[in-house]
């Protein structure tokens, strides 16, 4: 990885340019680069990828880290401020992304809510991004984890925050640890995205399924978007297809790209013709 121009600095911790027009987040021994993974809505019969979700991809050196294990040992101190850095980099990478589908799921540590002194500053911060990005905020999906030491009241805060800003908004990780059907009922947010593993083990037997189906109508009777994340083989792709969720995401369909990335034919290497013809080319 070759860094050939810096792009500023904050703190000891700066975005850098490299040679093939990326950014990276350098945080002290480690560099944190941006992945894409591609986002797909179910038309009829067909699968067709609309938006992608910005991933975290840390090194140190040569080796990768797990992004759960790096986030986990930065000082809350100093946490929301490589959150920052790491969504500018998402931001201006996203800009090397098809033109017709640079809507953007960005991710939110669940301690940024509990903190609107230093959120609101950030999401300014983030609004310039996507303008010089030329990314419209419709087109940013703020996604953020519920987590059982989160004020209420600054939930509410945290989500009329993105709204003003016009940002939608998505409950991720549906179903895993801590989740509150009422209390999303009450966000009304945008989209809710179903925990990956829950979803692969409702799609493992009859019960599951129809288990599944009925949250993702309950969720689109209350006007929330459901996303089905996680699909590994494409016959969960086919069943969360007929739980009627609006989105699919998933390996079957398209693995995480580091970018600058190849997303000219979003499907995993490996499938053969008759699952690539499920799905339509960019547009």
């Amino acid at each position: 990885m070759t860094m050939a121009q810096r792009d500023g600095t904050a703190g000891g911790r700066r975005s850098v340019r490299n040679d093939d027009g990326t950014l990276s987040a350098v945080d002290g021994m480690v560099v944190v680069r941006s992945a894409f993974q591609p986002v797909f809505r179910c038309q009829g019969e067909r699968i067709v990828p609309v938006a992608f979700e910005a991933l975290a991809r840390p090194f140190r050196g040569a080796t990768p880290l797990l992004p759960d294990s790096y986030f986990g040992q930065i000082a809350p101190g100093d946490l929301r401020s490589v959150e920052a850095l790491v969504r500018h980099i998402h931001v201006q990478n996203a800009k090397l992304l098809p033109h017709g589908a640079r809507r953007l799921f960005l991710n939110f540590h669940p301690a940024a809510v509990n903190a609107p002194a230093t959120f609101e500053p950030a999401l300014a911060a983030l609004g310039e991004d996507l303008r010089q990005a030329g990314i419209s905020p419709r087109d940013l999906v703020c996604e953020f984890t519920e987590h059982e030491e989160t004020s209420p009241d600054a939930l509410r805060h945290f989500v009329y925050a993105l709204r003003a800003r016009g940002f939608l908004i998505a409950v991720d990780d549906f179903g895993a640890a801590f989740s509150d059907p009422d209390r999303i009922a009450r966000l009304t947010p945008d989209i809710v995205k179903m925990d990956g593993a829950l979803a692969r083990r409702h799609l493992d037997s009859a019960d599951g399924f129809d288990e599944l189906t009925r949250i993702v109508g309950t969720f689109r009777r209350q006007g929330i978007r459901c996303v089905i994340e996680g699909l590994e083989t494409m016959r969960q792709v086919e069943l969360a297809r007929r739980t009627g969720a609006h989105f699919l995401q998933g390996f079957a369909l398209a693995p995480p790209q580091a970018a600058p990335g190849d997303f000219t034919a979003p499907v995993a290497a490996g499938h053969d013709a008759q699952d690539a013809e499920r799905l339509t080319a960019w547009n």
